[in-house]
């Protein structure tokens, strides 16, 4: 009995070295570096996707699949989908440069998804939107130009 619960601690733990090196990009030793680029790819959109179900306004950051997908190469799963985006976004806010005013607006729409404020007004999509936060609900409202000096608002 001891040989068979040794035998399985022994194969779950290659288990976790394998899926490990799978996520991180790495090649596990015996494996087709083919198939593991696609594993990895297929490891890192199913995780990608769980956090864009976290946290829906990921979609408005322009490149976040490839942002994600590089710091989630270097960060393995520490618990949920939550907690893959509390932890991408401390990334992100980490490496905001002076100049990236694109992801200094993306992370204010994020404070309103998450409730640290309850109105901001940023740029989506190149349209001027007010995101404004009422309970669970977020309400974009983006400004369109018609004509020159002539807006209107729409949901």
């Amino acid at each position: 009995m001891a040989d068979l619960d040794s035998t399985r601690e022994a194969l779950a733990a290659r288990q976790r070295g394998v899926l490990d090196d799978l996520l991180a990009g790495r090649l596990p030793d015996g494996f087709d570096a083919r198939g593991t680029a696609m594993t990895t790819r297929v490891l890192h959109r199913k995780r990608s996707d769980a956090a864009l179900r976290a946290a829906e306004e990921l979609q408005f950051l322009p490149g976040w699949r490839q942002h994600f997908h590089a710091w989630a190469g270097e960060h393995p799963q520490a618990g949920c989908a939550h907690d893959d985006v509390l932890a991408f976004v401390d990334h992100l806010r980490q490496h905001t440069g002076a100049s990236d005013d694109e992801l200094a607006e993306w992370l204010r729409l994020h404070e309103v998804y998450d409730g640290v404020r309850r109105v901001a007004w940023v740029k989506i999509g190149g349209r001027h939107t007010l995101a404004v936060g009422i309970g669970n609900t977020v309400w974009r409202l983006a400004c369109r130009t018609r004509t020159k000096g002539e807006r209107s608002w729409a949901n």
